[in-house]
């Protein structure tokens, strides 16, 4: 372009310029004459405009109070101090900007050992804003005029409350800050972290913590199981007695013993994982268990409750005769039980030692124990199963001295035994003498407590226990943990060959005083045929008498030399030979 262009472009604008300034110039004068000519109007009108402005400030302090104190007394009723949210809750200085676009809360929470603090925060923030959802459904300030003003407060706050919000910053070596960005991290995952800790581990970390998580769920459920199985121990030696029914009681103990709960808390230690089959048999048999005792609780009072009704007292009324004819005789057949009993003592169950462990576990176990049991090794356990007669000489009759008394008392034991299985037919045969009186017994009873309601009507019932006489070798592991237990019952053979052995290890002097044919079961009988079942004392017989108890007597008394020969046996009734004891009688 020409230079005579550029200095017509540049006069152009010059002249543009000077007409503004000239507009601007007289506008100002027009102003100035204005307000010269009209200086009363011109005070009116900066007086109106002054007070509108101060009307306009003090309106707008009065809502900007309203405001203040509204909020104020909803922030109190929903017991959170201040509205007031930094803009950020924690700050990461990374050293590129790939790390700035790509950081995440995992890594976040990996490099800061603040997880517990976040979910503290989170929690806190998460119940303010559930108490403000909650307040804005319906609330008495809704009418208020600058309520819709504090709402929007409300829930701008509510929203921003949702999260930890952590501030990422991009800053050189040299210190430039280059960028940074907000890294927002809601409740739920938070809650992620905290409940799934291998999320921030790594696979070593991770490896160990399933480990131990695994070993403390373990030892807690063998804890749980064996603390189950001991308070149910507890219970149940507690209660042994607790059934008013015998027949229950011996029931429930047979359940449990069936069970093994005993060998199963010992085999609780050997188990390896939680997931075993074996927790599911524990669990179930543990469940059987507590409802049997619930069921056996509630047949118990339901029978109890029977014994003690108006029904049950009119039945033992009406049997009271009978009962008293049959006075002597079960006074009688309880001599002879504990007769028995005095040979061979009571049974006891002892706890023995308890074992603790290092997880604390207590270990109890029993022990029954009674005049006639070993407590023996494990290699003289496994010989005694071989010979027990030899075995029960060695350990039950070690004084040869006491070889004559003691075959004595194993005469007796024959006798007493005879004598009780023979009465138990008899009671047999007594009860059906009751039958004609128990036409509304209910069925129940009969089925469920039989020798408890007979023996509730004053009939003597003979323990089976009683009958059950043996010798037993026990072998206990040390702790308890196995329990090995050999019977040998003394049935009638099995005393015989110990009397017979006893005497082969007497002196031939003290052999020949001993010397007897031996009461046995079918000599007894023949006795007794052989006195037509006639007492040759009193001349009762069991054709006067169906039920009539006979013995077979010793004429000149063992205790006095007699010896067991036909010649010096007799048939006595009970009554008789009861009335003769050791006596001789011509």
């Amino acid at each position: 372009m020409s230079s005579r262009g550029k200095n017509s472009g540049f006069n152009g604008l010059g002249l543009f310029a000077l007409l503004i300034f000239g507009l601007i110039v007289a506008v100002v004068n027009t102003v100035i004459k204005f307000v010269y000519d009209n200086k009363v109007l011109f005070m009116v009108l900066v007086i109106i405009i002054f007070l509108v402005v101060l009307i306009f400030i003090l309106v707008k302090e009065h809502t900007k109070n309203q405001r203040k104190k509204l909020l104020s007394d909803i922030l109190n009723e929903l017991q959170i101090p201040t509205l007031e949210l930094g803009k950020y809750d924690y700050r990461v200085v990374v050293k590129s900007h790939q790390a700035l676009e790509n950081y995440s809360d995992v890594k976040f929470f990996k490099e800061n050992d603040i997880l517990e603090k976040a979910k503290s925060i989170i929690d806190d923030r998460v119940r303010k804003k559930d108490s403000i959802n909650t307040f804005l459904k319906y609330n008495s300030y809704m009418l208020s005029s600058q309520y819709e003003y504090v709402k929007s407060q409300l829930v701008t706050y509510s929203f921003n409350a949702g999260y930890y919000r952590v501030l990422i910053v991009y800053i050189t070596p040299a210190g430039n800050n280059r960028g940074e960005r907000i890294l927002q991290i809601n409740p739920a995952r938070i809650n992620e972290f905290v409940n799934q800790p291998e999320l921030l581990m790594s696979k070593g970390e991770y490896n160990r913590l399933v480990k131990e998580k695994e070993t403390k769920e373990l030892d807690a459920k063998k804890h749980f199981f064996i603390n189950r199985i001991n308070s149910l121990d507890k219970y149940l030696n507690n209660s042994k007695n607790k059934f008013k029914t015998k027949s229950l009681n011996k029931d429930l103990y047979v359940f449990v013993k069936n069970k093994k709960l005993d060998e199963k808390k010992f085999d609780i230690y050997k188990i390896k994982t939680t997931d075993s089959v074996f927790w599911l048999e524990l669990e179930k048999d543990i469940t059987e268990i507590d409802k049997r005792i619930k069921i056996t609780t509630e047949i118990d009072k339901k029978i109890v409750n029977y014994y003690n009704s108006e029904e049950f007292k009119m039945i033992k009324e009406t049997c009271k005769s009978l009962i008293q004819a049959q006075e002597e005789f079960n006074k009688y057949i309880s001599e002879k039980a504990n007769a028995i009993t005095q040979l061979f003592g009571k049974r006891i169950v002892r706890n023995e030692t308890q074992i603790v462990d290092k997880n604390n576990y207590i270990r109890p176990y029993k022990k029954s124990i009674t005049p006639f049991t070993a407590e023996v090794s494990s290699s003289v356990f496994a010989s005694a199963e071989n010979n027990p007669i030899d075995y029960i000489i060695k350990y039950f009759y070690p004084n040869r001295s006491q070889y004559p008394d003691q075959i004595n008392k194993l005469r007796v034991l024959i006798e007493e035994l005879e004598t009780l299985n023979e009465a138990k037919i008899i009671i047999e045969n007594y009860k059906k003498d009751y039958k004609q009186y128990l036409l509304n017994v209910p069925e129940y009873i009969l089925k469920i407590d039989e020798d408890g309601f007979y023996s509730r009507l004053g009939l003597t019932i003979i323990d089976e226990s009683v009958l059950n006489v043996e010798y037993r070798f026990t072998y206990t592991s040390e702790g308890g943990k196995a329990q090995r237990t050999f019977p040998v019952p003394m049935s009638e053979e099995n005393i015989i060959e110990l009397i017979n052995r006893l005497e082969s290890k007497l002196s031939i002097d003290a052999l020949a005083k001993e010397q007897r044919a031996l009461m046995t079961t079918k000599l007894r009988n023949y006795i007794k045929e052989r006195d037509n079942y006639t007492c040759c004392e009193c001349g009762n017989s069991i054709y006067k008498e169906p039920n009539l108890l006979l013995e077979v007597d010793h004429i000149n008394p063992i205790s006095n030399g007699g010896l067991t020969t036909e010649d010096n046996l007799q048939t006595l009734c009970w009554k008789c030979n009861r009335r003769k004891g050791s006596k001789v009688i011509s």
